[in-house]
């Protein structure tokens, strides 16, 4: 018995608009016009005899029957598009990664001639934001992202964050060879907004009586590295995002104590994770972490 499925373009259209939750999105993601999916989604509902969407202020809105329907097809799509792309060898196409400006600037950008080299038929396109984006409400592939506390479900460490105290060449003092701690605490120190834990380094340094410090206010990462560079002042810093000035001799470390202070974590879209080209972005990212720790040890 053949069977009795609606025009795969009005699906489309229909599941590119709930998913997104915008007719104007699924447009843009269907490269097709806005009246085009408004026509595929009508000619659908006629077809069905159901209202999949409702009209609201600001645009559309599933109903319940949507809802349902959505939930049944959206599983089917991913399905026919995984099986698609094991027929390709080479995973392809464009890759969506949302991460924080300072770790994109550090680790991430100076490592992607890797990832093109790798895998040249894939587009990774980087949305850099301040705040922790929910991967799965804004429609990204992947997230990169520094975390203080415990992360939410389904999130990967890639690499733990590892604070250390940083220098220009020359600028520490140093005492009969070693570093002197009490006259570093009276110089110019540099506070970032992040790791503002300056008088638990100097204890753990072994200086038993901290004096008061003049700390500034405190900076961006990417302000408070280049302080430090200027000579400015030291800087407490995670050792991943001072690796291109330590590499460069524009900074030195000033001592081997460290301090544990959260971590870097990478999240999957769910539905972008069944995706070769997904795929295998996770897995050069984790790749490139383990080619960090082999390059250190």
């Amino acid at each position: 018995m053949p069977r009795s499925l609606p025009p795969l373009n009005a699906l489309r259209a229909f599941e590119a608009a709930g998913r997104l939750g915008s007719f104007t999105k699924a447009a843009k993601e269907l490269n097709v016009s806005h009246s085009a999916i408004s026509r595929h989604v009508r000619g659908l509902e006629q077809r069905l005899n159901v209202h999949l969407f409702r009209s609201e202020n600001i645009g559309v809105a599933l109903t319940d029957q949507g809802h349902s329907y959505l939930a049944e097809i959206t599983p089917a799509f991913d399905q026919i598009a995984q099986a698609t792309e094991m027929l390709s060898v080479p995973p392809e196409g464009a890759v969506t990664l949302t991460t924080e400006s300072t770790i994109a600037q550090k680790w991430l950008v100076p490592r992607l001639a890797n990832l093109k080299k790798l895998h040249p038929d894939i587009d990774l396109r980087l949305s850099v934001a301040t705040q922790v984006m929910d991967i799965e409400a804004h429609d990204f592939d992947v997230g990169l992202r520094y975390l203080r506390s415990d992360p939410p479900a389904g999130y990967d460490l890639l690499f733990p964050s590892i604070v250390r105290a940083y220098a220009a060449p020359g600028f520490a003092p140093i005492n009969n060879g070693a570093l002197d701690l009490m006259s570093l605490a009276k110089g110019p120190l540099v506070e970032e907004a992040t790791f503002r834990i300056w008088p638990e380094w100097f204890k753990m340094a072994g200086l038993e009586d901290v004096p008061d410090l003049d700390l500034p206010h405190p900076l961006s990462a990417l302000l408070a590295i280049q302080s430090a560079v200027a000579g400015l002042g030291a800087v407490l810093m995670d050792e991943c995002l001072c690796e291109p000035e330590v590499q460069s001799g524009a900074l030195v470390e000033l001592s081997d104590v460290e301090i544990p202070f959260g971590g870097y974590y990478l999240a999957v879209n769910s539905r972008a994770g069944r995706r070769k080209a997904v795929r295998a972005v996770r897995q050069w990212l984790l790749d490139e972490r383990a080619n960090s720790e082999g390059r250190e040890t």
